[in-house]
C-alpha cells in the first residue's frame, strides 16, 4: 500500500467521523478536513470524480462553517443586548385610562399586551407600582388559560400603547431579539413576583 492509497483511507475515516458528530461547528471543521484530504487524494490518484465532488464540497462546507460561526456570535450578542421596546410602537395602538380605572382584572381574558408611556399603575395583588417604560400584562398572554393573573389599576391617569396577541406572536416569530427580550423579561417578572409573594403561615 503506497502513501496515496493510505491518504484515501485516512480521508474516508475523517468523513466517517462526521456522521458520528452532533455539534454543528466541529462537524463542519472535520468535514472541511475530510474534503481537503480527499481532494489531495483525488489529485494524486488522478480521480476526476473525487476531485469534482470534494472540490465542490470544500467551499460549501467553508461557507456553512462561516454562517454557523456568525449565527453563534449573533445569538451571543443578542443574549447580552438590551431590546428597545420603543421599536414596537409602530405596531401598537394608543390606549388611555383615567385615574382609578381598572386596566384589567384578575381572571379577565388576556388578548393584549400594554406598554406604559405615561402615568403609573398598581398591581393590586402584589402591592407594586409600575412606572413608564414597562410592559404590562405580557405573562397572561402566553399562559394556556390566557387569563389575567393580577388586577392592574391606574394610580394616575395613564397612557398606554397596546399590541394584540396575534401581532405579538408574529413579532415573536419574526424578530428573535424581541422573542429573547420577552422571554427574559417574563422570567425576571415571575422570579420577582415569587419573591414578593407572602410566605405560607406555619401550621
Amino acid at each position: 500500500m503506497d502513501w496515496v492509497e493510505s491518504l484515501g483511507y485516512v480521508a474516508s475515516g475523517v468523513i466517517f467521523v462526521t456522521f458520528w458528530m452532533k455539534t454543528l461547528i466541529p462537524l463542519r471543521m472535520v468535514a472541511i478536513l475530510g474534503n481537503a484530504l480527499y481532494l489531495c487524494y483525488g489529485i494524486y490518484a488522478d480521480l476526476g470524480n473525487i476531485i469534482l465532488l470534494h472540490g465542490a464540497l470544500l467551499p460549501l462546507n467553508c461557507l456553512r462553517l462561516r454562517q454557523a460561526i456568525q449565527l453563534r456570535e449573533k445569538i451571543r450578542d443578542m443574549a447580552h443586548a438590551e431590546f428597545d421596546v420603543r421599536r414596537l410602537l409602530a405596531f401598537m395602538s394608543r390606549h388611555e385610562c383615567p385615574e382609578g380605572a381598572t386596566l384589567f382584572a384578575q381572571g379577565d381574558e388576556a388578548r393584549d399586551i400594554y406598554y406604559l408611556i405615561e402615568g403609573r399603575v398598581r398591581v393590586d395583588g402584589l402591592g407594586l407600582d409600575v412606572g413608564p417604560g414597562n410592559l404590562i400584562g405580557e405573562i397572561a398572554v402566553f399562559t394556556p388559560e390566557k387569563r389575567r393573573t393580577q388586577t392592574v389599576t391606574c394610580a394616575e391617569a395613564s397612557v398606554f400603547m397596546r399590541i394584540t396577541e396575534d401581532k405579538a406572536l408574529e413579532l415573536y416569530a419574526e424578530n428573535p431579539e424581541f422573542g429573547l427580550y420577552l422571554t427574559k423579561m417574563m422570567i425576571e417578572r415571575l422570579l420577582a413576583n415569587a419573591q414578593r409573594a407572602p410566605e405560607p403561615s406555619a401550621a
